[in-house]
């Protein structure tokens, strides 16, 4: 209870910050306005026309005002209507998601499995270890545009096969559902690759201290003595004790990861929410930079709810074997 007490007020905390902390930005969200996404207007608005939509969007009201207003919306559950786009919030939000999410789940596909892999490896074989843990951790500071930068320049621009940005093939035709899969998987391996770096480090040194102390518990003395084969060993004791610590932060890094897809989207011009986000901030759309931030922060603290009740079950049962 007072965990959720805390994420709560830390929900707060940010929805307000998030209100107010746009609006700190220089610039008129009118006059960055656009008949069609991602075009200025070539014809400037009246003096009169910039007051008829100060009024229509609510900003000709005090600060306190727009506050109110924006919250009583947003808990019944309308995000606004977004000055550049021209359409309700939740509709643009929802158009891109599929995108960002796809990413994440493909980056994590990637991450996860690969890290648990290694780490099973690193603590059987202290040279291999030495290795992959000395790699790991000088590329664990690595910010994900940076690496999505090198791929970037240092592969797509230098095979063919491989796209440079987009979500998938301009005008093309599918044959069948497979190959519009095919071409989506092309356009964001390099994305996913980018996050896949980024995030392998976290996941290996969770799952390396994991996998370490579920070796030093005497219960896996008394199954090898049976004569377990190793590979049973690995399945029903290693990796099922080591698992909840490892699901814990998969959870925990959402926020992380969310942050890293936003950056990685714009390297690639990849038209997730991250590529929104841009635009929202360049036209300075306070609604639409309002619902992508609530959206990410709703996220971010249910993941954080999820790995703390994760944790807490794990302490349960330790306190049980006890």
């Amino acid at each position: 209870m007072r965990r959720a007490a805390l994420l709560l007020a830390t929900f707060a905390v940010i929805y307000v910050c998030n209100f107010f902390i746009p609006r700190l930005m220089p610039g008129d969200p009118l006059q960055y306005s656009s008949s069609v996404s991602g075009e200025d207007m070539t014809v400037a608005y009246n003096a009169e026309q910039l007051e008829q939509l100060r009024a229509y969007y609510g900003l000709d009201q005090p600060l306190l005002t727009q506050f109110g207003r924006t919250l009583a919306a947003n808990l019944r559950g309308d995000l606004g209507q977004s000055i550049h786009y021209k359409q309700p919030v939740s509709t643009v939000i929802l158009s891109r998601l599929p995108w960002t999410l796809g990413l994440m789940a493909f980056s994590t596909a990637l991450s996860l499995p690969l890290a648990v892999g290694l780490a099973l490896v690193c603590v059987r074989r202290p040279r291999v270890d030495k290795a992959v843990y000395g790699v790991f951790s000088a590329i664990c500071q690595l910010p994900p545009y940076l690496v999505g930068l090198a791929l970037l320049f240092l592969v797509a621009a230098r095979v063919d096969w491989l796209p440079l940005s987009g979500g998938e093939t301009a005008f093309a035709r599918y044959a069948h559902f497979g190959q519009r899969l095919a071409d989506l998987a092309l356009h964001g391996l390099l994305p996913a690759v980018s996050l896949c770096v980024v995030s392998l480090p976290g996941y290996f040194f969770t799952a390396r201290a994991s996998f370490l102390s579920v070796r030093r518990q005497p219960y896996l003395l008394g199954a090898r003595s049976r004569g377990l084969k190793e590979g049973l060993v690995r399945r029903r004791y290693i990796l099922r004790n080591a698992a909840t610590p490892i699901v814990a932060k998969l959870f925990l890094s959402i926020g992380g990861l969310m942050g890293s897809t936003l950056l990685v989207e714009n390297v690639f011009a990849y038209p997730g929410v991250g590529t929104v986000l841009r635009e929202a901030v360049r036209y300075r759309d306070y609604p639409l930079i309002q619902g992508v931030f609530l959206f990410s922060t709703v996220l971010v603290l249910a993941g954080m709810l999820i790995s703390d009740r994760l944790c807490a079950g794990l302490d349960k049962g330790v306190r049980h074997a006890g």
